[in-house]
């Protein structure tokens, strides 16, 4: 479909007969196409008895009721007008929860098949240009420009989104044959700009921006704020017409970005690995490269510190620093912002943070948008470029698990349970447990199997299932402990595959009240299964297997860690039981794994490098042994690196080395209705270019 165009999409069914009811609801997106009408075919049983349909956010309700049973022709039951706004592709896919068929007055269940309306790809375009090596508190002017219109615009409106937390708007200037006659706003806590542009020509004016002389563009000017490469988007609503019959050039619109200069210093934020729910961990600041000086030396920075909460509750520095603000009043973030005039030599171990790590998995510490560093040199305030490395709170592996339930084979509108069990724990004193679950495909009945008496609650608001109990004698738990009993509502099969989650907040305690290290496994119903092998990338073969590392399955896009299983300790296999979806695997290396291999480079490595810089080809070369030799993380394998991996054979740690000890592969991949095997991905110690393999 093509911006601004109306269009009709069929909604088809087979095997219609005998019908009393239908209840269908639709879900799609309004920001991306609207719903003006329903087109029922001539003759349809639809017609005789007539139809409700309405709006609702975001999803599209029909109801229909026949007293006289109705019976439908294969094929178009209806259509469904929209008018589609663009940029990106649209869902439309039933609700299984709330969707309802009768045949008779005997429940149905339908195959529901979902669809999309996405936008065409024509040779007419609008393109934001990339703009590189921008300074950080630098002005950027981002082209807009237009290609291959075979004919005349009249008007135009772009409808463009930019982050506000990186960019600050300045203004739009027109230029060439669009240099008159343009208009703009901008919201900048929306960050939405609006640019109309129109002509009195009534032939309209060639818009194109490789027409000579004019080199018709927008240019978009900015103050670019950030530390990282931001977007520049087409929403829905750009359009472009045509002179008289005015009508809408179809057109492919592209977004841009803005990415900040190559840095020359390096803030880290240092990791945690071996956490356990209740403790305090400290999170140092390590500053490398940064000058220093009354004379262009670095005389102040701002740092916006978002974590993940309240997976993490920050406590406060391990202790004061000078000339140091602290602002932490908003759960989640932290400002630090720190100033003096002499310059002084802020490299190393510039601060501590305080967390206190209650999560379940992998807990994030990360830079935010406006962090910068200054720097004053006869009056003009100037900026570092700095390369930034966030930190993520690992959870212990350890040998007692709390393990929801996996349920398979179950069936629409049925009960099931899903057991909570415990394995490997000491005596205990207290549980305290809360488990999330996809209120669209279950709903929770109540508790069954209630062995030791735990006190369960359903929290509606966040729809999260509380679990108590404490005792006052040690009791071993390393039993059944309780089911959650649910209604299931979703599709059937491995398709109606839903998730339920231990939440943040969870702990298991001993009778001392000491906590106790746990795995959180998650479970759930009609899961499907990922699985394959973690091996190191060694060249040639045999590959050494990966044994008791985490390998994490995260979503895609958002790299958020939703699932995790240990790698056996034989051949390094894993599976991970979910729901279909898109995803990237990654892996950890264990807090447990021997020392003297957490990290492994030899001189043949180095020379491997070396010759590189000279043209040399790396023998047995992939992608992660490429990463692997750009331990700087410059963006190229060059001296620095060679010097780097070299310095640290002999027990020099160069500040620039800001590789992690272990790298790994990171494949994508989408799971639908069947199991996904033979998964089998690769890590890497950095700087190991030929993949030689440590002594197993």
């Amino acid at each position: 479909a093509n911006p601004g165009q109306n269009l009709a999409v069929a909604l088809n069914t087979t095997g219609f007969t005998g019908i009393g009811s239908i209840t269908f609801h639709i879900q799609f997106d309004p920001s991306v196409m609207t719903l003006a009408s329903i087109t029922l075919p001539s003759g349809s049983p639809w017609s005789s008895q007539g139809a409700y349909w309405g709006v609702t956010g975001n999803t599209i309700n029909i109801v229909g009721v026949w007293t006289s049973f109705a019976t439908f022709p294969n094929g178009k039951m209806f259509d469904l007008n929209f008018t589609y706004h663009g940029m990106t592709t649209s869902p439309l896919n039933f609700i299984g929860s709330g969707c309802e068929v009768t045949q008779g007055l005997t429940y149905i269940y339908p195959g529901y098949t979902n669809g999309s309306v996405s936008m065409a790809v024509v040779p007419t375009e609008a393109r934001i240009i990339p703009v590189t090596a921008v300074p950080t508190g630098g002005d950027v002017s981002v082209p807009l420009e237009y290609k291959n219109f075979t004919g005349n615009a009249s008007a135009i409106t772009q409808v463009i989104h930019y982050d506000p937390t990186k960019l600050t708007f300045v203004n739009v200037v027109g230029t060439g044959n669009l240099a008159t006659g343009v208009n703009y706003n901008a919201n900048s806590s929306t960050g939405v700009i609006t640019i109309i542009w129109s002509t009195i020509d009534p032939a309209g004016k060639n818009i194109n921006s490789a027409f000579i002389p004019y080199n018709s563009k927008f240019l978009l000017n900015f103050v670019f704020i950030g530390s990282s490469t931001t977007t520049l988007n087409f929403l829905g609503g750009s359009l472009i017409s045509s002179p008289a019959p005015v009508t809408n050039i179809p057109v492919t619109y592209y977004s841009g970005n803005v990415t900040p200069g190559l840095p020359s210093a390096t803030a880290k934020l240092g990791a945690i690995t071996g956490a356990i729910q209740g403790h305090v961990y400290e999170i140092p600041l390590t500053l490398w490269g940064f000058p220093s000086g009354t004379t262009g030396g670095t005389q102040a920075f701002t740092l916006t510190i978002p974590y993940d909460y309240p997976k993490l509750s920050f406590i406060d520095l391990a202790s004061p620093v000078a000339d140091l603000i602290v602002n932490s009043s908003t759960p989640g973030t932290i400002t630090l912002a720190w100033s003096n005039i002499t310059g002084p030599d802020i490299n190393g171990i510039f601060l501590k943070l305080k967390f206190r790590y209650d999560g379940i998995g992998t807990a994030n510490i990360s830079f935010g948008n406006g962090c910068v560093f200054n720097t004053y040199n006869a009056g003009v305030v100037g900026t570092v470029q700095v390369a930034y490395t966030n930190a993520t709170i690992a959870p212990v592996i350890s040998g007692s698990n709390a393990i929801l339930g996996r349920v398979q084979g179950v069936a629409v509108g049925s009960k099931v349970n899903i057991p909570i069990n415990f394995t490997g724990l000491p005596s205990m004193g207290a549980v305290t447990l809360f488990v999330t679950y996809d209120t669209t495909k279950l709903e929770f009945i109540d508790v069954q199997n209630n062995i030791f008496g735990a006190n369960v609650n359903l929290i509606p608001a966040t729809h999260t299932i509380s679990i108590g109990w404490a005792s006052s004698g040690g009791v071993n738990l390393n039993v059944k402990f309780l089911d959650l009993r649910f209604k299931y509502h979703g599709a059937g099969g491995g398709c109606g595959a839903v998730t339920a989650n231990f939440a943040d907040g969870c702990e298991l305690a001993n009778l001392a009240t000491a906590i106790i290290p746990v795995n959180y496994i998650n479970g759930g119903v009609n899961l499907v299964k990922i699985s394959g092998i973690l091996q190191y990338n060694s060249d040639p073969n045999p590959r050494l297997p990966l044994k008791n590392f985490t390998v994490q399955l995260k979503t895609y896009p958002g790299n958020l860690i939703i699932g995790s299983a240990t790698t056996d300790a034989t051949t390094g296999y894993y599976e991970i039981w979910t729901a279909p979806g898109t995803y990237k695997l990654g892996a950890v290396e264990p807090a447990t794994y021997n020392p003297n291999y957490n990290w492994y480079a030899d001189m043949d490595d180095v020379t491997a490098m070396f010759d590189y810089t000279f043209g040399t080809p790396i023998p047995y070369v992939n992608a992660l042994r490429y990463t692997a030799a750009d331990v700087t993380q410059s963006g190229d394998i060059d001296f620095d690196d060679v010097l780097a991996v070299f310095d640290r054979m002999y027990g020099t740690k160069d500040p620039n080395y800001t590789l992690p000890d272990w790298i790994f592969e990171q494949p994508t991949l989408t799971i639908n209705c069947s199991d996904l095997v033979n998964q089998n991905f690769m890590g890497l110690n950095s700087g190991n270019v030929l993949g030689s393999n440590p002594n197993p």
